[in-house]
């Protein structure tokens, strides 16, 4: 038996309500047909692990400790948006951040070499944090979307604090009603 996981910097409390709130703004001004994230499942993606045998969660619960025990708190500020692969042709809305990067990306790099160690492939992309909370589907008119979202841009501003202090181990169920995530799992930065 398998799980379907990925290892996260959560979004809770004040920072959740206040990106969920610009998420509102956004499914208000983009009329494209998007798949939106739900603002309970806004997260930051330090590692994607997918279907993984039940039997190794201990080992990656090991594997979080030991790195993640050497790094302190993560001060980060959701402070625009963007998307992927561009403006120009948005196919993945974000809210783009910066504050601690250099940090976020040296523990992102190690959890990549601990869990190489355990049997997890390594990324061949480069990691750029993001925080996704919309993607587009086979229908989206990616010409309207293009000028809606770069209008919305240039109308909206994002400014989010978040004092990052956990790293956790997620569980992602899919159903048709949308993916639901479940904390299996996590340890806190010092």
């Amino acid at each position: 038996m398998s799980k379907r996981l990925f290892i996260a910097l959560p979004v809770e409390g004040r920072t959740q309500k206040l990106l969920k709130q610009n998420l509102n703004k956004a499914k208000k001004s983009l009329d494209s047909n998007l798949k939106w994230v739900s603002g309970e499942n806004l997260h930051l993606t330090l590692k994607f692990l997918g279907d993984t045998k039940i039997e190794k969660i201990e080992k990656i619960e090991s594997t979080l400790s030991n790195t993640c025990s050497h790094y302190n708190t993560l001060n980060i500020f959701y402070n625009h948006f963007s998307a992927f692969p561009s403006t120009d042709y948005p196919k993945v809305l974000f809210f783009g951040l910066n504050g601690d990067i250099k940090r976020l990306k040296n523990l992102q790099s190690k959890l990549e070499d601990s869990l190489s160690e355990i049997g997890f492939d390594k990324e061949n992309r480069k990691y750029t944090p993001h925080l996704t909370f919309a993607r587009t589907r086979k229908s989206t008119d990616i010409n309207k979307l293009k000028n809606e979202y770069n209008n919305f841009i240039n109308k909206n501003d994002l400014r989010v604090f978040q004092k990052t202090d956990k790293v956790s181990l997620i569980e992602s169920k899919l159903y048709k009603s949308g993916p639901v995530y479940e904390e299996i799992f996590s340890i806190n930065l010092t």
